[in-house]
């Protein structure tokens, strides 16, 4: 019997391996049979297999599902704050366990780089969740290095010639990816600028005056625009992900320009279907300018140019589909386009439609998640974190040693992503960020002992509600992301329960303190949460401050400093859209104390595309001690950058 259900099991699992790319279901094919047979002889011998019941009900939704026991939270303690933590634990065990068994040495996971890439997706947003950031962001740089080692770009595009979606799915998601986690990156950057000018290529302007991409099978050398691949496609748009990423840094002009008239040739397609409402026609032939409906998967291309213009005609498909746009735009748009106002009822509605086992899917947690936001009761959020945790524990086997390949992998994170950062910074194919802040905690505490909501995050205004799962205050460090910069207006109280009741969402703010804080992109405001305590903390922009895409921005990266014997050499590189003052290069010993500098000179802004960079050289006194020493480059005097974190590197 031991020998028949390890048997069993191993052909049980292979088959659904082999099943899960296209989720074959059906008894009128064999390979599913084969599966639906072993199954059910192992369940035969062994009917309380718990692996092989969650592999049965997987595959064959017609199977209930596995007994499970919801873990509830200790008393005091609020359930949503409770099973948050619980999810986010989840979630942080299946990607460490990748890196940790599966990663080799050159960045590789086993599914080959360009599946790879889809699973990497999950990186970012649970870094910036505050789980084992340095570590994803390691893996995911031995990642990027090996794409780029193996020569998987030709000027900036895949190597490869394929279509649309599978060009964009072999590396230039990596490299999006690379660029949030490597914020101000020249190495990043320059990359994306070379991605950037060869889109341009892709792209042009028809005989309609609209601009669309040419080909739906190219390289990063050569497309095919005759017959059916002289279309764009629904998935064209997301080979852009990296110019969207470099216009959010520095707001390059000529980039933005691009996609800009890209946005406007899509609007010039949004127009009535057959039931005469608006509908998106992503697919549209180059050179006639025949369209065809499909569905909205270039969200982001509208969105980015909302964002980048402030005009609303790019939000208009958004406005007309109110509840579809709030669950597919990464960003809060329940407040950045008032639909509190106008939407919320359809909304509950059809949140409060869905129940029982059969509501855990991810259209239904999205749901849940909304109608808690737009109405404060974390009943909602119960419910999604249930639903989540639930799917997660009954795929723990399936997404590790069941080896599945690797971007058939799943786990719902993006709810998560909306409560603990105002939005969501990235999913896979949900290509413009919307997370408000980001989190780092200092040790011992990490992510899972804090719990946070944040129920609004505009630009210019964000709320956030916060419990302390321990027993001693917790100090963590918020960055700001999808904000305006600025001196803002932060107040900051505690909310007290009944007894051993948690706080409900209008108990009173108490012990309210107020200051004013630098606040913006890449910067962080440290937080103290008292222990077992609901924190409230309010934000909102009072004074703005200099534009991102008005500032320089100079960089340096680890590979550009060089130590030869007593001799350093420091490549600077102008990575803003603004050309940067004369500068210096500061080398500090571990201990802060200055070992030596040497000046910049101006240098220009990369407007054309094209890296500009000064190298400086100076001599390291004798018997220095480098380890751990730091290398600055300094603009000095007022003069802000897009970023500070691209300016050090600790040796």
């Amino acid at each position: 019997m031991p020998e028949h259900i390890a048997d069993r099991f191993t052909q049980v699992r292979d088959e659904f391996a082999n099943l899960v790319e296209e989720s074959v279901s059906s008894r009128r094919l064999n390979l599913f049979n084969r599966f639906d047979a072993d199954a059910t002889d192992l369940l035969r011998v062994d009917p309380q297999n718990a692996l092989a019941r969650d592999y049965w009900h997987e595959m064959n939704h017609e199977q209930p599902h596995p007994p499970f026991l919801l873990p509830q939270a200790p008393a005091g303690v609020p359930q949503w704050a409770f099973l948050q933590v619980e999810d986010l634990g989840y979630l942080k065990r299946l990607i460490n366990w990748y890196i940790d068994n599966r990663q080799i040495s050159n960045g590789e996971f086993g599914g080959g780089l360009s599946d790879d890439s889809d699973f990497t997706e999950w990186w970012p947003g649970l870094a910036l969740m505050g789980s084992t950031p340095e570590k994803i962001k390691a893996s995911l740089s031995k990642e990027m290095d090996a794409m780029y080692a193996q020569h998987m770009f030709t000027n900036g595009l895949a190597t490869i010639q394929t279509d649309e979606l599978h060009s964009y799915e072999d590396g230039l998601n990596v490299l999006s990816e690379s660029m949030m986690l490597d914020f101000g990156s020249p190495k990043q950057i320059e990359r994306a600028m070379v991605t950037a000018k060869r889109l341009e290529w892709l792209t042009g302007i028809n005989a309609a005056g609209h601009r669309h991409v040419r080909s739906a099978y190219f390289n990063g050398a050569k497309m095919a625009e005759g017959g059916v691949w002289g279309w764009s496609k629904e998935n064209s748009y997301m080979d852009f992900h990296p110019a969207l990423s470099l216009v959010l840094f520095n707001g390059m002009p000529e980039t933005r320009k691009m996609i800009l008239e890209l946005a406007d040739g899509i609007l010039a397609h949004y127009k009535p279907g057959p039931d005469g409402k608006p509908a998106w026609h992503l697919e549209v032939n180059f050179k006639s300018d025949e369209d065809k409906p499909t569905g909205n998967r270039a969200w982001f291309i509208l969105w980015a140019a909302y964002r980048w213009t402030g005009d609303s005609k790019y939000v208009q498909p958004f406005i007309d589909s109110p509840l579809e746009s709030m669950q597919t735009v990464n960003a809060d748009t329940l407040d950045m386009l008032g639909l509190r106002k106008t939407a919320t009822d359809p909304l509950i509605v059809a949140a409060n439609r869905v129940t029982g086992p059969v509501a855990l899917t991810q259209p239904n947690e999205s749901l849940w998640q909304l109608a808690w936001q737009a109405t404060g009761d974390t009943s909602y959020l119960d419910k999604v974190y249930a639903s989540q945790i639930q799917t997660a524990h009954e795929r723990e086997f399936i997404n590790t040693r069941g080896s599945l390949w690797i971007d058939r992998i799943y786990f719902n994170n993006g709810e998560l992503q909306r409560s603990r950062l105002g939005g969501v910074a990235l999913m896979r194919n949900y290509c413009y960020p919307g997370n408000a802040v980001s989190w780092r905690f200092e040790a011992p505490a990490n992510d899972q002992s804090v719990a946070i909501l944040v129920p609004e995050a505009t630009p210019d205004h964000v709320k956030i509600i916060a419990y302390n799962l321990d027993r001693v205050p917790v100090t963590a460090h918020m960055t700001g992301w999808e904000v305006d910069p600025g001196q803002w207006t932060m107040t900051q109280g505690t909310q007290k329960g009944v007894g051993n009741a948690p706080p409900s969402a209008d108990a009173p703010v108490d012990s309210v303190n107020t200051q004013t804080v630098a606040f913006e992109r890449s910067k962080d405001i440290p937080i103290t949460f008292a222990p077992r305590t609901t924190t409230v903390i309010e934000l909102k922009l009072a004074t703005k401050g200099t534009p991102y895409w008005e500032r320089p921005d100079l960089g340096i990266d680890p590979e550009d400093v060089k130590v030869e014997g007593a001799k350093m050499t420091v490549t600077v590189h102008s990575v803003g859209s603004v050309d940067a003052p004369a500068s210096k290069v500061v080398l500090r010993d571990r201990d802060g104390k200055t070992l030596a500098s040497a000046s910049v000179p101006a240098l220009k802004a990369p407007t054309d595309l094209t890296p500009k960079t000064a190298v400086v050289t100076f001599a390291v006194p004798a018997n220095s001690d480098l380890k751990g020493a730091s290398v600055t480059v300094e603009c000095g005097g007022s003069v802000s950058e897009i970023t500070l974190m691209n300016n050090s590197v600790t040796l």
